[in-house]
This record gives C-alpha cells, sequence and structure tokens, in this order.
C-alpha cells in the first residue's frame, strides 16, 4: 500500500464538476489559490521566482471506474490510460498553472480547473527546458484537443458526495 499526505488544498470557483473547464489552457482566466499547511509553507521559499508549477492533486470526487472510459472530447470509449479522465486505478490529477504570488503559505494561481477543496499531493515549479517536448503523435485526441476551449466538465465523473 502507498499512501501519501495532503500538503494543502485547492481554493477555486468551481463546487461541482459540471461546467468546469477540463483542462488549466482553457481555465487561463481562472483564479483560484492553493493553501499550504502551515507545516510545509518554508518549503515554498524560492518558488515565487517561477511564473508556472505544476499541481499533482488528489481527484477525490471522481468515481472510480472501469479500464475503459467515455473521454469529454470524444463519443467513442478508450482504454483509461490514453485518457486524462479522473477515473484511472490512482485518480491523480496534474495541472499547469500561473503562478501569479505567494504569500505566506498561500499560492495565488490562475489557469485553475480544479475543484474547490482538491487536495494538493505536491507542487513542482515548471521549466520549459525540462517540460515542454515535441510530441510526433497525440493519438485519438488529434484534432479534438482544438476543441478544449468549447467543451466543459460534466458529471459523468463525478461521485454523489
Amino acid at each position: 500500500m502507498i499512501s501519501y499526505r495532503p500538503i494543502g488544498t485547492v481554493r477555486s470557483p468551481f463546487t461541482r464538476l459540471d461546467g468546469m473547464p477540463l483542462q488549466s489552457v482553457a481555465a487561463e482566466a481562472v483564479r483560484g489559490r492553493i493553501e499550504v499547511l502551515p507545516e510545509f509553507a518554508p518549503g515554498l521559499k524560492d518558488l515565487d521566482g517561477f511564473s508556472h508549477v505544476h499541481v499533482i492533486t488528489h481527484l477525490h470526487r471522481g468515481r472510480p471506474g472501469g479500464l475503459e472510459v467515455m473521454p469529454f472530447l470524444d463519443d467513442t470509449p478508450r482504454g483509461v490510460f490514453s485518457t486524462r479522465s479522473p477515473r484511472h486505478p490512482n485518480p491523480i490529477g496534474l495541472s499547469v498553472v500561473r503562478l501569479i504570488a505567494v504569500e505566506g503559505g498561500t499560492l495565488e494561481i490562475a489557469g485553475v480547473d480544479l475543484v474547490d477543496g482538491t487536495p494538493v499531493l505536491d507542487i513542482k515549479p515548471y521549466v520549459p527546458r525540462f517540460d515542454v517536448v515535441g510530441a510526433e503523435r497525440t493519438g485519438w485526441l488529434e484534432g479534438a484537443a482544438e476543441r478544449v476551449n468549447e467543451v466543459r466538465a460534466d458529471a459523468r465523473f463525478e461521485t454523489d458526495s
């Protein structure tokens, strides 16, 4: 068994998955914050020098699923590992957000594509030299990814809570 302890919580304007942007790129103007627990706040030192950060989260509102899902940008069932569905065997989220400011133990961010209350597992600086790679193929998402700003999340992956 592997377990993680959250280091903080996302605060966003989204209280439900329904209507939420699907990816950070579709939420550039959406502001929010990450409230880091006091014992982890010293780890934020020097983070304010970066314009963007990776936010690794536990997608606590998704319900478990099978190994095939119907992704938001398609109407064909796909293997869960070829999607960004929250119904993966381990519901781990990865968002790249703009870092506006670091104020004590709070990160002010933009590009929020997470529901309010999402547990944060880790924060890492986004470094283009390390993180940007040229992809030759994008599988079934070829062309569909261009519609990310047109499509919003719905309740299909949400639990009853």
